[in-house]
């Protein structure tokens, strides 16, 4: 077990030294990010073979040039994420994945998708719960390792048997050191814990949504093949046409979307989504320049009460919306001078927050992961 121990270790070691050194090559270094008027940042995509950018918005090509560099965080994650889709490509082609999916979905031996959101609306049932979504992730790009052994088998069979109704599972390699693998781990775990505390009624194992940095819908046939229910769109990363396409795609493979924002120009791009094609909404207190958080929380209260929030409720209605980033970990002042995580989901809700993703605030060193989670479900 020792030898398992500093095995896992060294791993987790190695890939935390990775993710630092991706991190420094997106680090836009003396100069703050580029932005354009309304404050989001200019993104540029780029061609993998001939490492050159294109402007997202313009199609502008930049300097032709290998030696081009980042100016943002996300900039950088996202022309990882392409050179990632591109070897992906290159050992099997769209349209041999789309025929394996076609295959997947007609054999009849294979999980077919589960409805990710229901689950969680039975957990409100018309009350006023705020739900705990738990998140397996195995590092942070601002902190590290969250854990000092990740075992996505684990978690996800102690979070079901202790009730969870549905996981949500960090799959990036890039700058979260996840694995595409996780999610079929997860769901299977998922299914075999589930079997452990069947009833009468059969085994009801908790949908996996997928959590990464989607920019193809290659990826999300490789993330259905995998066994996710649903999958997390990152609208600051994508332009409003591909966010259409994107929904459009997953709906076609009886995904649910969840989509993250953290600008109201971003939830803004949501409005003009047809109704049902979003499954759920995430505003995030994640700064995208450098992909650290806001610790005060504010980002995310302000998203809440915010005019384009009511624009996206008045045409999007009973769409739940989600929190992610801190939330367990912030604390908050209350009237009585008391300070607590409590507090600031207090606020949400009351913001009209139906819920939270949670991973860092379950990797409490003092308790187990299904212990933590059911003190947040109890706050």
């Amino acid at each position: 077990k020792s030898s398992e121990s500093s095995s896992g270790d060294a791993e987790d070691q190695v890939t935390a030294d990775r993710i630092s050194r991706n991190l420094a090559s997106f680090d836009p270094s003396k100069e703050a990010a580029p932005r354009d008027e309304d404050g989001e940042l200019i993104l540029r995509r780029r061609e993998v073979h001939s490492g050159r950018a294109i402007s997202v918005s313009t199609v502008e090509w930049s300097v032709a040039d290998k030696m081009a560099k980042p100016t943002s965080a996300l900039e950088g994650y996202m022309w990882d994420k392409e050179t990632e889709v591109d070897r992906f490509r290159e050992r099997v082609p769209l349209q041999n994945l789309v025929s394996q999916c076609k295959l997947y979905n007609l054999d009849p031996s294979k999980p077919k998708p589960r409805d990710f959101l229901g689950p969680l609306k039975d957990i409100v049932n018309g009350g006023d719960r705020f739900v705990i979504l738990p998140e397996c992730k195995r590092m942070e790009p601002s902190s590290g390792s969250l854990r000092k052994r990740y075992n996505v088998e684990k978690i996800v069979k102690d979070l079901t048997l202790a009730g969870a109704r549905a996981i949500s599972v960090n799959c990036d390699p890039v700058l979260f050191g996840g694995a595409l693998d996780d999610i079929t781990l997860a769901r299977e775990a998922a299914q075999k814990a589930a079997v452990l505390e069947s009833t009468d009624e059969g085994a009801v194992a908790p949908p996996i949504i997928a959590s990464d940095l989607v920019l193809y819908p290659y990826q999300l046939y490789k993330l259905r093949l995998a066994g996710a229910d649903a999958v997390r769109l990152v609208a600051g990363a994508l332009e409003p046409k591909d966010l259409l396409y994107l929904t459009k795609i997953a709906q076609s493979l009886q995904m649910q979307s969840f989509l993250s924002v953290s600008s109201e120009k971003q939830l803004q791009s949501l409005v003009s989504l047809s109704p049902g094609s979003i499954s759920a909404v995430v505003v995030s207190n994640r700064m995208l320049e450098d992909f650290s958080f806001d610790e005060s929380g504010e980002q995310a209260l302000q998203l809440l009460r915010s005019d384009s929030m009511k624009d996206f409720k008045a045409k999007h209605e009973g769409v739940p919306i989600f929190v992610e980033g801190r939330v367990a970990m912030i604390q908050r002042e209350s009237s009585d001078g008391t300070k607590c995580a409590a507090n600031y989901i207090k606020e949400l809700k009351d913001a009209g927050a139906f819920g939270a993703f949670v991973a860092g605030g379950l990797a409490d060193g003092e308790k187990s992961v299904e212990e933590s989670w059911q003190t947040l479900c109890d706050a």
